[in-house]
This record gives structure tokens, C-alpha cells and sequence, in this order.
């Protein structure tokens, strides 16, 4: 039997191959400023006509909202999005929860959390991609980082349809408006299992099932 090792180790050692997203970890850094539906149009939509459970009512969308981007994995509203990498994994890196609006910084960390930016005009991304991608350029030379060995690379971004209600596509919002309801008449949520009404909608947009234009 050869000894021959695709990975260029000792035929002792296990091989493994690094994942392909530098073992990336992100956070919503700046949630959105405004929600997909309005506590308004959840009254109307639920024939709710008193006030006394409005905060209740706005809480209900709020958890109808995540867990609807949660399902679908995407980000409905603009949001501000850190990602960060434990190693730079090649010229093209997905990000996670499109639609991607822009790439606000790309940078390296030290120890003390201080970043380090790298140059803007050394790539550029594809918002319209699904998910958008950032794009090293040609012959230009990937991030590096010697000061830091986990989380030691990051990329700021903006996520969403839009900045207002209206920029995110009917069919969400129905499917956000039909979860909040389900969220007010039994008070559970679940972010994996929506109720059968929302997921017809939230389907449409997930990405697993559907590239959205």
C-alpha cells in the first residue's frame, strides 16, 4: 500500500483538510432600526383593537423577526454584521445572512482587540451573489496576521433588503405578521419549527429552498 498523503504529512498522521470558511463565527454587531412589520399592521392584521398589550404586541414582532431570519437565513432590515475568522481561507469568502448590502472594513485583530485595516482597494464584493461575496484581487496579497491566533480576522458588513419596511419583500412580511400572530395566541417560538402558515411564505426566501433574485 503507497504511503503517498494528499496533505503532505506523515502517513502517521491523520490528514484534515481546513474548513473552507476559516472556522468563521459572526454577530449581528448593529441590529436594525426599525422592524419589517409594524405593530400597527399587526393590530389590523390580528383584528386586535385595544392598546392594553401593545409592548407585548412589539415584543412579538421583534421575536417573529429574528426567528423568521433565523429560518430563512437572511437579514430582512439593514444591519451592521461582524464575522470573524480564525485564518483567511482564499480569494472568495461568503457572508453569511444576505442580502449583502456593502463591506463596511476589512481588518486583522491583536491580542488587545485593536484592528488593523486592510486596504479597501485590494478587493471588492458581489452584493448580488447569493450570499454576497467578498473578492480578494488579482496578485494582491491576502490579509495576514501574526499577532493573533484565533479570531484573528474580520469583516464588517451591512445586511438587508433596505433601510425601511417597505424594502423588504411582501412575502416576508406576511410570513412575519402570520409567525407574530402564532406567537401572540400561544406564546412559544421556535426558530427551526415556524408555525405551518409563516413557512408556506418564509419557504419562498429560504435559502436552503430558493436562490431569491
Amino acid at each position: 500500500m503507497s504511503d503517498y498523503n494528499p496533505f503532505g504529512q506523515s502517513s502517521s498522521l491523520i490528514g484534515k483538510r481546513l474548513p473552507k470558511d476559516g472556522n468563521m463565527n459572526w454577530v449581528v454587531e448593529t441590529g436594525p432600526e426599525t422592524e419589517p412589520v409594524s405593530l400597527a399592521e399587526l393590530k389590523t392584521f390580528s383584528r386586535i383593537t385595544t392598546s392594553a398589550e401593545d409592548d407585548l404586541l412589539t415584543g412579538f414582532i421583534v421575536s417573529a423577526r429574528m426567528a423568521a431570519e433565523e429560518y430563512t437565513g437572511r437579514a430582512f432590515i439593514e444591519q451592521t454584521i461582524k464575522a470573524l475568522m480564525d485564518f483567511w481561507p482564499g480569494d472568495v469568502i461568503d457572508l453569511p445572512r444576505p442580502p449583502l448590502i456593502s463591506i463596511t472594513k476589512v481588518f486583522t485583530l491583536d491580542e488587545d482587540d485593536a484592528e488593523t485595516e486592510y486596504s479597501s482597494s485590494s478587493y471588492y464584493c458581489i452584493p448580488s451573489a447569493q450570499p454576497g461575496k467578498l473578492i480578494i484581487k488579482q496578485s494582491v496579497s491576502e490579509p495576514e496576521n501574526t499577532s493573533r491566533d484565533y479570531s484573528g480576522f474580520g469583516i464588517r458588513y451591512k445586511a438587508g433588503y433596505g433601510t425601511v419596511s417597505s424594502d423588504v419583500p411582501e412575502i416576508i412580511r406576511d410570513g412575519i405578521k402570520l409567525w407574530a400572530a402564532a406567537i401572540y395566541s400561544t406564546r412559544v417560538v421556535d426558530p427551526k419549527n415556524p408555525p405551518p402558515e409563516a413557512k408556506s411564505k418564509l419557504d419562498l426566501y429560504r435559502r436552503s429552498s430558493l436562490v431569491v433574485r
